[in-house]
């Protein structure tokens, strides 16, 4: 009988690590819904505006309501805490981007619009690179 004891420890503890690891499926799974619904809505956003500076302006404003929201899911300080922070700080960036776009766009200033416009490049290579990590580490047991 004390034999049993110990290997039902053992289950019970490996089975406590199972269920934290599923707690982060299910916590990445709404991440990645909330996300991309946002992101659905951003580019649908982006596809019926015209290239005003009333639609970056809007684009922004979307962009600083995800970079809050995902800052929210943010609630630990472990690798995927960490990278969802990343993100977020991220998405303020590419807001902060758009505004200065909308901005360019109102004075107008075609140089600095062309400017912004080339930097966005890098949020969409720096937005891959996020993305990747954060699934990787979300399908980490």
């Amino acid at each position: 009988m004390l034999a049993r004891g110990p290997a039902v420890a053992l289950l019970a503890l490996t089975l406590l690590g199972g269920c934290g690891y599923f707690r982060r499926v299910g916590e990445c799974r709404r991440l990645a819904r909330h996300v991309n619904g946002a992101l659905d809505q951003i580019s649908a956003t982006h596809d019926a505006g015209a290239a005003t500076s009333a639609t970056y302006s809007d684009l922004a404003e979307r962009y600083e309501r995800l970079a809050r929201d995902i800052d929210g899911f943010a609630k630990t300080d472990d690798a995927l805490g960490r990278t969802l922070k990343e993100y977020a700080q991220s998405c303020q960036e590419t807001a902060r981007s758009l505004r200065t776009l909308a901005q360019a766009l109102d004075k107008p200033d075609p140089i600095a619009a062309a400017r912004v416009r080339r930097e966005m490049g890098n949020f969409v290579r720096r937005d891959k690179v996020l993305t990747a990590r954060i699934e990787g580490l979300c399908s980490e047991p």
